[in-house]
């Protein structure tokens, strides 16, 4: 992918996938799934610690709230807390099946894709860990260069937007959003829209082209939206890795984009 698009030598962005945890006794990962639906191995340097594991399977169990939602590794209320004896035994009730294993210096450990996995250090503890894909999981790749390349073609349009109004031309490139004063139309029930502008739209954390993106959403995806407000979408629920729910443009117009997202018609 760095051959194609020219950009130099990956070993920077290699190293970005490793991470050295270092804990002492009783410091928690709480429940998560990885980034970009990557594979994880890590391998115990130094100490004793905990791993539960529970499969992508049984997410509904292990977070109720977001149960099909890859939401960047955030840890959210609600989600299962395996040390609890009540969150345990309810999860457990319920058909939920927990692995557990104590982890000793070099011994490693394999989060497959999708896999919940929680960690506690039983004594303080040195942990390397990498990310890692392979030909079942690469689409998470992609869309995690292709969250870099759209964060990055956004700070530099709204550099281009300083600019340009900072030497009293006014904006350089369009922008879009809603009146302050409009009302938000709320849907009784969500409803779906389909991304038609290729090769992504931006989510945002409020209806305006220059706030913060959270997100971005790939050709042919399908949005659930709860809100309408100015020609702008909101969706129904937490955006995955933005934390919040995000808005989309409708209508791509006043970009000269042309439409961007079309109701779902069943």
């Amino acid at each position: 992918m760095h051959k194609q698009f020219a950009l130099g030598d990956p070993l920077p962005q290699i190293r970005q996938l490793c991470k050295l945890f270092i804990g002492p006794r009783g410091a928690i990962t709480r429940m998560h799934q990885d980034n970009h639906h990557a594979h994880a191995w890590l391998c115990q340097l130094r100490g004793h610690k905990l791993y539960i594991l529970c499969s992508p399977a049984d997410s509904k169990h292990v977070d109720p709230r977001g149960s099909a939602a890859q939401d960047g590794g955030r840890t959210r209320e609600g989600r299962l807390d395996p040390l609890d004896p009540a969150d345990r035994a309810q999860a457990q009730r319920a058909g939920a099946k927990l692995y557990a294993t104590v982890l000793r210096p070099g011994e490693t450990i394999l989060a497959p894709d999708g896999w919940w996995h929680y960690a506690v250090s039983l004594t303080p503890t040195i942990t390397l860990m990498c990310n890692f894909w392979d030909e079942h999981n690469l689409g998470g790749l992609h869309g995690c260069f292709s969250s870099q390349v759209s964060r990055a073609f956004d700070e530099a349009r709204k550099e281009v937007v300083a600019q340009e109004a900072a030497a009293g031309r006014g904006a350089g490139l369009p922008t879009a959003a809603a009146a302050q004063s409009s009302e938000e139309e709320r849907f009784p029930a969500p409803v779906p829209f389909r991304v038609v502008h290729a090769p992504f739209i931006y989510l945002r954390a409020q209806p305006n082209t220059e706030e913060r993106m959270l997100a971005t959403a790939r050709t042919g995806e399908v949005l659930l939206m709860g809100s309408r407000r100015d020609g702008w979408l909101r969706t129904s629920a937490p955006v995955p890795g933005g934390g919040d729910c995000g808005w989309a443009l409708e209508d791509g117009a006043p970009l000269k984009l042309g439409v961007l997202l079309e109701r779902v018609v069943s």
